[in-house]
């Protein structure tokens, strides 16, 4: 079994309600200048995983959204996102070899 990149964020990303996605997205948007106002103008959940594997690629995607969620105090959604990006990536290794 392969744990898709794009699925821990969309999942992590769900978790957060409205209030709290418009802030995760002004933290991207102020963070990362790659990713405009534009962008994100009425991007819900997906539209901002999307718009982020886009810009960062999957990995780095996964490591911009633990620093965001983590300058949000969002510390315990920030720690599973990155336990569960690393059993994927063990995961990875031991399908490979």
């Amino acid at each position: 079994m392969n744990i898709n990149n794009d699925v821990l964020l969309t999942k992590t990303i769900h978790i957060l309600n409205e209030e709290e996605l418009k802030a995760f997205q002004w933290h991207l948007k102020k963070n990362y200048k790659d990713i405009s106002d534009s962008e994100m103008e009425d991007a819900d959940r997906f539209k901002t995983v999307d718009k982020m594997v886009d810009h960062f690629g999957e990995e780095e995607a996964v490591k911009n959204t633990v620093e965001i969620l983590r300058k949000m105090n969002k510390n315990y959604l920030a720690k599973q996102l990155e336990d569960n990006h690393k059993k994927g990536n063990r995961l990875k290794l031991k399908l490979n070899c």
